[in-house]
């Protein structure tokens, strides 16, 4: 706290190593495993953290508060707006904006500061001695932990980590004794729910603590639901992830997911698209599935770290790319509708280190100096070169997603699905075995002397002669607040239970999905978001992406879909016919008609992809559409229509 009131974002104040190191931000399952120390010391602190009161404006309750509901003002930050909601302060929404990632960031810089103060008094609790003095270095080099929902899990372990999932866990206490203790990471428990009276409508106001996939009977939180859903659709986020940080090289296209009349073809996924699937796979109707309350679920913050981790390994690979400016769609406490949103724009509610003034996004560009973590994949003081370092990210990001299609469809798909389906495992016996650890930067996948030779394994090099073939892509776009509420567009190749609509998030024949995190601006639920009332009045469109060339490849090496090329003369009839999409609303799960979903338009492209002799893939740029594929289908694109 400044001697003005404000408070200053200032994350961890770190001071370089003496070979410019500085702490990491890993893994959650890594940080478990092979950091314990600090892995009890975030247990202990985050339960700490959260028991704060929760009128307290560094609380847990007031931190997630920013993010949406209660839609009050935090550190009185736009308390004397003209910005409000017809219901009163209208938030500091970014989402579908040029400010999304960087918004994000000094949030998240705030909230580790925040759980850092009780790391040092929890540390510093443990009995002096060796324990308080082991606990106390710990305590130095911790920083937020992030869950990367994109790799693949250790061999044998779920794709939604035990962290999340499990009530209790074993720590040492600040006594010095090993006990079970309620797990923060777990769920968060309001205390009570409605500090101040009407902080939640009963939507939300019903259930004492976060919610994963709530009992629509119960309300009971339905942890099992998330892994079988986050495992089922890997391949096709694996590709998605991989596109993103190795061929997307602007940074509107890859940042946020506001539709453009003027994008190409290439540039229908961001980040922000990626993360709202995350939100939706996790969620189920959830805290985490709606943006007004998915900052009070505990995973909120390794989700986000794992985006922001995902932005920094980018920025990296595309040092001198950044914002273009744009209009304000909307007003603000320090910006007015129309006036351009730039590398400039105040951050809200975040002060900067000085107490004085906002971060602006030019200045939180930086994570080391300015908010004192790295990340595995960015540890650029280890190499003598920009052109050293920028290998070893790329050589990061394929060890983590896939060093090609092929690998990726071979380490991240089959194995996801060896269970049920045996045989097509034995077919395809290139892949490589399993981790038995979490697969990092600093731990990578292992590669099978076959794949060693050759990037491409040899049964399945006639799909890419020269080393080249076609990445197929789904691209979609809607309104984003067309349907008053959060809905998601599934992609499916092949048959499927259509009279169940909840069976379809883990039907074999899912691919993939583009979450829609709208918002109701009508009726007794209208948001206070005021962005977001804005952007329905504007009819704001939003775009994603499903990669569809690994499923492609699973109905290849099955004999009996009667595909064998991944080349357009085999891949358009084949699609027209197998491709479908289906949209099902986040809160009840129901299918609404795609001919009904406003702005809804479902197209397929393609471009030519060279696998190196590295293995690295080098995506050509040139994008061809097929839009007689999706014409005829309700929601598709139409040949001659503008995608």
């Amino acid at each position: 706290m400044s001697t003005t009131g404000n408070i200053a974002i200032t994350g961890i104040p770190t001071t370089a190593g003496p070979d410019g190191s500085f702490p990491l931000r890993r893994e959650l399952r890594d940080l478990q495993r092979n950091y314990p120390d600090h892995f009890n010391l975030l247990v202990l602190a985050l339960k700490d953290f959260q028991a704060l009161n929760e009128s307290v404006q560094t609380s847990y309750y007031q931190i997630a508060g920013i993010h949406g509901l209660p839609y009050k003002p935090w550190n009185n930050v736009g308390s004397n707006s003209d910005w409000q909601s017809t219901s009163g302060f209208g938030g500091y929404c970014t989402h579908s904006s040029i400010l999304f990632l960087t918004w994000h960031r000094p949030y998240l810089a705030l909230f580790e500061q925040a759980l850092y103060n009780s790391i040092q008094k929890i540390a510093n609790q443990f009995p002096q001695g060796p324990l308080r003095t082991k606990y106390v270095e710990a305590a130095k080099t911790f920083r937020m932990p992030y869950f990367d929902w994109a790799s693949q899990p250790p061999s044998g372990s779920s794709a939604f980590p035990s962290a999340f999932t499990a009530p209790s866990l074993q720590v040492v206490d600040v006594d010095g004794k090993t006990k079970s203790t309620a797990n923060p990471i777990y769920r968060f428990v309001f205390h009570p729910v409605n500090p101040s009276p009407g902080d939640f409508p009963r939507q939300w106001s019903q259930f004492p603590t976060t919610v994963r996939y709530p009992n629509p009977r119960t309300g009971q939180s339905q942890d099992n639901r998330v892994a079988p859903i986050l495992a089922n659709e890997l391949a096709s986020l694996r590709t998605n992830v991989s596109l993103l940080l190795l061929s997307y090289t602007n940074f509107d296209a890859f940042s946020f997911n506001r539709w453009d009349p003027n994008m190409t073809p290439g540039e229908f996924g961001s980040l922000e698209d990626v993360h709202n699937e995350i939100h939706d796979r996790t969620g189920g109707g959830g805290h985490m599935s709606s943006l007004d309350v998915s900052s009070f679920d505990p995973l909120f913050w390794f989700h986000h770290t794992n985006v922001d981790r995902l932005w920094a390994i980018w920025q990296d690979l595309n040092p001198d790319n950044f914002l273009t400016p744009r209009p304000a769609p909307y007003s603000t406490f320090n910006s007015t509708e129309g006036e351009s949103q730039t590398k400039d724009t105040p951050l809200t509610p975040f002060w900067d280190k000085s107490a004085t003034k906002f971060w602006t996004s030019e200045e939180i560009k930086d994570t080391t100096t300015t908010f004192g973590y790295a990340y595995p994949e960015t540890q650029e003081w280890k190499y003598r070169t920009g052109s050293e370092y920028q290998t070893s990210i790329r050589q990061a990001v394929t060890t983590l997603y896939g060093t090609n299609v092929f690998a990726n469809f071979a380490a991240a798909n089959v194995q996801a699905r060896a269970t049920e389906h045996t045989e097509l495992i034995k077919s395809l016996s290139l892949a490589a075995p399993p981790p038995s650890a979490p697969i990092t930067a600093e731990k990578p996948l292992l590669i099978t002397q076959e794949m060693k030779a050759s990037p491409i394994p040899e049964h399945l090099q006639h799909l890419a002669p020269n080393n080249k073939y076609p990445e197929w892509v789904v691209n979609i776009r809607a309104q984003k607040h067309g349907l008053h509420g959060a809905f998601r567009v599934i992609v499916f190749l092949g048959p499927i239970d259509e009279s169940d609509p909840d069976s379809w998030q883990t039907e074999f024949n899912t691919v993939g999905r583009v979450s829609v995190l709208g918002r109701s601006t009508q009726g007794p639920t209208t948001t206070k978001c005021a962005k977001c009332i804005t952007d329905a009045a504007d009819e704001l469109m939003i775009s994603g992406t499903v990669p569809l060339t690994s499923a492609l490849l699973q109905d290849i090496v099955n004999e009996n879909t009667g595909l064998h090329s991944l080349q357009p003369e085999e891949v358009v009839p084949y699609l027209k016919k197998e491709l479908k999409w289906k949209v099902t609303m986040f809160e009840t799960g129901a299918e609404k008609d795609c001919g009904e979903v406003p702005g809804l338009r479902v197209s397929v492209t393609g471009t030519e992809v060279t696998i190196g002799e590295d293995g690295l893939p080098d995506y050509s740029g040139v994008y061809t559409v097929y839009p007689e594929i999706t014409d005829g289908k309700p929601g598709g694109m139409r040949d001659g229509e503008h995608i």
